[in-house]
């Protein structure tokens, strides 16, 4: 095995090959769906991150939650 084949980032499938052998094949895991923090529900709309407030980590009903608790002045 090469050392860059020794990482557990990779995903290890064991196949068998039409000669009889058996042989590795390497994945790159899936990245997880991003999740809100607050109420950890998966974020909806594309994975690239968004450009406003908090794009990419709390969902459109958090922020807009937060953002009334501050304007309120309530910590």
């Amino acid at each position: 095995m090469k050392p860059f084949q020794r990482s557990t980032s990779l995903r290890k499938l064991y196949r068998r090959t039409p000669s009889g052998k058996i042989s590795v094949i390497f994945y790159r895991r899936k990245d997880s769906v991003a999740k809100c923090s607050i109420c950890k529900r998966p974020l909806r709309g594309s994975m690239d991150s968004s450009s406003r407030q908090y794009g990419g980590y709390l969902c459109h009903k958090c922020l807009s939650m937060g953002i009334k608790l501050a304007v309120r002045g309530i910590s």
